[in-house]
């Protein structure tokens, strides 16, 4: 098996169903999260054939942060590492919510925090599970995870 070599600011690509290319970029790992792969996925979707200029790609706006197991998309053709900028945005502002027993929030690498009732500061925060490569697929095609995840969000 190929090592699989993985770092903060890697570019990569995701081709949705031959149709057009999406880019993210991996830009911290998340002690809070169990050691993830935070990822910001940017919303331009590009022609199939499109050559990538990293410096165009992360000046993109994000679609949504998530985090992710980068190396199991890589190894099962996936997405693909496409280049790497030092260029991660500001990390220290992501900020990510989760139910629970209520509903909890967080920064990457800070403590979780409870917050008891979802509120319309703590809707607007991307969900904090780690995401198996198939959903981030979902979200990027459809704009949603997958429908459990949305009927947590009614209760």
């Amino acid at each position: 098996m190929k090592r699989i070599v993985i770092r903060k600011g890697d570019v990569f690509c995701a081709e949705i169903e031959n149709e057009y290319k999406c880019y993210f970029q991996y830009i911290e790992r998340d002690r809070t999260q169990l050691g993830s792969n935070v990822i910001r996925v940017f919303k331009k979707h590009y022609p199939i054939v499109y050559e990538p200029i990293i410096n165009e790609i992360i000046k993109d706006e994000v679609s949504f942060y998530a985090h992710t197991i980068l190396k199991f998309g890589v190894h099962d053709n996936v997405w693909h590492k496409v280049g790497t900028s030092k260029e991660v945005g500001d990390t220290r502002n992501v900020k990510f919510r989760m139910l629970g027993l209520g509903w909890y929030f967080w920064t990457i690498n800070e403590s979780i925090q409870k917050v008891g009732v979802l509120n319309e500061t703590i809707r607007g925060y991307d969900f904090g599970w780690v995401f198996t490569y198939k959903e981030i697929i979902k979200k990027i095609k459809t704009g949603h995870y997958s429908d459990w995840l949305e009927f947590k969000e009614r209760k």
